[in-house]
Formats: C-alpha cells, sequence, structure tokens
C-alpha cells in the first residue's frame, strides 16, 4: 500500500483506514483541523517511543514535550498546507528526548473529505539521519583520496622534470660545439729563429 492509496481512503472516511494507517513502515500521524492526532500508526509509536493513548487526541505540537514545535513545521502545518495540497521532503533536524539527534524529512498532505468541507493533514516521517552520516563519511573518504591523488600527482611531476634535467646534461656537453661554443685558443709557440748564414765572397 503507497501513501497515495492511502489518501483515497482517509478523504474517503474508508472503515480500514486505520488499519491501512498501521500497515505503512515510514511512521504517519493524521491530524484534525485543531492541529491535534487524529490518528498515528504502530511506526510512529514504535519510532518515538509513545503509546496511542499518549498521542491520540493531543495537540501535534505539545507531542514529546514540544519536540515538535519547531517554527518553520508550525508555519508549514498552519499557513502553508491549508493553502497547498502538499509539503514534500521537509527537512526537520532536532534532539528528541527519547531517540537523540536525528534527521526527518517530513511530508505533508492535505486532506478533504468529500461529504463535508472539514480536512486533514497526513504527515509521514523518514529519518534520514543513518543515510545522511553514511553519504557524509563516502564525501569524506573521496575529498581525502582525491587530495592524497593531487599530492601524489605532484610528486610524480616533480620527479619527471627532475629525470629530464639530469638526462639533458651529456646532450648539451656533447653538442655544444654545435650551438656556437669555441674551443679557447691556445696560444702556439714560435718556431726558432732561423739560423743566418754568412755568405763567404768567392
Amino acid at each position: 500500500m503507497v501513501l497515495e492509496d492511502l489518501y483515497r481512503l482517509l478523504r474517503s472516511g474508508h472503515v480500514q483506514a486505520q488499519g491501512v494507517v498501521d500497515t505503512i513502515a515510514l511512521p504517519v500521524v493524521v491530524l484534525d483541523q485543531s492541529f491535534c492526532v487524529a490518528t498515528a500508526n504502530n511506526a510512529f509509536l514504535e519510532s518515538f517511543k509513545v503509546g496511542r493513548d499518549d498521542v491520540v487526541g493531543e495537540s501535534f505540537f505539545g507531542l514529546g514535550d514540544g519536540q515538535w514545535d519547531i517554527p518553520e513545521l508550525r508555519n508549514l502545518v498552519a499557513s502553508v498546507i491549508p493553502k497547498a495540497a502538499a509539503v514534500i521532503g521537509f527537512e526537520v533536524q532536532h534532539n528528541f528526548p527519547v531517540v537523540g539527534q536525528r534527521t526527518y524529512l517530513i511530508d505533508m498532505q492535505r486532506l478533504v473529505h468529500p461529504d463535508h468541507s472539514s480536512s486533514n493533514i497526513l504527515i509521514s516521517f523518514d529519518d534520514v539521519t543513518e543515510r545522511q552520516r553514511q553519504a557524509a563519511e563516502t564525501e569524506s573518504i573521496i575529498s581525502e583520496t582525491r587530495h592524497r591523488m593531487q599530492n601524489l600527482s605532484a610528486v610524480v611531476r616533480a620527479l619527471a622534470m627532475k629525470t629530464e634535467t639530469r638526462a639533458a646534461r651529456p646532450a648539451n656537453s656533447a653538442t655544444r660545439f654545435l650551438v656556437g661554443w669555441t674551443r679557447p685558443s691556445v696560444p702556439r709557440r714560435s718556431p726558432p729563429a732561423a739560423r743566418q748564414r754568412t755568405l763567404k765572397p768567392c
């Protein structure tokens, strides 16, 4: 049973609506026009460690010593939902009294009964705390790996440049005569002075 099917049952006032609510894996509550809990499924009761009698008929914003009395959430329920049909994926981060620090994605659906003008609000809670933690760890690992690879690449480039420089030195020595270098001149010894012969007259 998907939430769309549940919406139709609740809107029609079907007698099996409560039973269907209890089969949904996500925590779900249904609020009346006064924002009091009309019904809550087993997943909600188990997730927040409360009994059905502790929540049904109580103000949603007063549950768990006001743990859901979050200004942004109250604004959505009181102001946005009456005007819009639904709110999808609203993120709530909160330190709840029993379950601790958690992150929920909240979906809200306004349900208008066909036989009268009254409406209810269906709210589901998707706990994404663990998923976000795993995603953050994965991103941290990827970032660290990328940083190490950049450092390694810089070392490899430096070694390659050093090797090329060393390899180029013999070639430069062998070819310097071809690029304008001339051997320094060596002074030549002057030949011994030629002996002068004395010509005797005949």
